[in-house]
């Protein structure tokens, strides 16, 4: 799902690019007053200044409000940019009157605004021997960049790429052989040294096995904190399996386990202790 809204984000920004433009096209057929023309180029440039923060404001957005998804939204954009782009461009050219297949012939005259003598905008000519091929390699790239497998490797964190290295399957611990006579004891509290694991020992109580349903429900809760994919392989792969396992670990063993830097890792294990503890409250 997260997929299909990326894909969803990527479509979209063209589409709101090509459409106004497509209206700005079928504004200007038959208009010759100078006055009239000028003014449909004034709009076309203001049109151009709010593309260029249409595709800015999100991934500054993203890229101060959470870091750790930059790489994958620019992905998105670019990508979605670079794959949709000519989809739209043939659109747009066909509900404006025109041919999409004539224009890749022609070209497009004051396609970019560039600034020309005297500080003035004018619009530069894109001929078709430039159209056709970028319109082409656009497409090569953002296939290249929406694959899943691409964003997948790519768009995590650079210190979280040591955790899709394939890690040995953790051992599930073996339960223990319950004695039927046997009353419980309250355990003993020890103090243990520092660095040493505290085990108890409590007669007639099985050890927690992982089995799917713990593993489901431990994706589930990292999904309804709003944690990424690459980050719940991450620890899924460090053999955490359940959600007991989850916030019992630190955020300085989520760290060395997972990779994660520290702010994420710390963010993640009160969000889950939260959700665990007091229902996300």
């Amino acid at each position: 799902m997260r997929y299909a809204y990326g894909l969803f984000f990527g479509a979209m920004l063209p589409a709101v690019i090509f459409a106004e433009i497509a209206v700005l096209k079928i504004a200007g057929y038959g208009v010759t007053d100078p006055v009239a023309l000028a003014g449909l180029w004034g709009l076309f440039l203001i049109w151009v200044g709010i593309c260029v923060i249409i595709l800015v404001a999100p991934p500054l957005a993203v890229f101060f409000t959470n870091r750790t998804m930059f790489r994958e939204v620019m992905l998105y954009e670019v990508g979605g940019l670079a794959l949709f782009t000519p989809i739209w461009f043939a659109i747009s050219t066909e509900l404006s009157g025109g041919s999409w297949i004539a224009t890749l012939l022609t070209g497009v005259e004051s396609a970019i605004p560039v600034l020309g003598e005297g500080w003035t905008i004018v619009g530069a000519d894109v001929g078709p021997v430039i159209l056709a091929p970028s319109l082409l390699v656009m497409i090569i790239l953002g296939a290249i960049l929406l694959r899943p497998s691409f964003i997948e490797r790519y768009s995590l964190p650079a210190e979280s790429r040591e955790a899709r290295a394939p890690k040995e399957k953790p051992v599930t611990p073996k339960e223990k052989p319950v004695t039927p006579k046997a009353k419980p004891v309250a355990p003993k509290a020890k103090p243990t040294p520092e660095g040493e694991s505290i085990e108890t020992e409590m007669p007639g109580v099985a050890a927690p096995v992982p089995d799917e349903r713990s593993v489901n429900e431990l994706k589930s809760l990292l999904n309804e904190i709003g944690a990424s994919d690459a980050i719940v392989r991450a620890i899924m792969g460090a053999g955490i399996a359940t959600v007991t396992d989850l916030v019992s670990t630190s955020p300085e063993q989520l760290v060395a386990m997972t990779g994660l830097d520290r702010t994420t890792a710390e963010n993640l294990h009160v969000a889950a202790q939260k959700k665990v503890w007091f229902g996300g409250i």
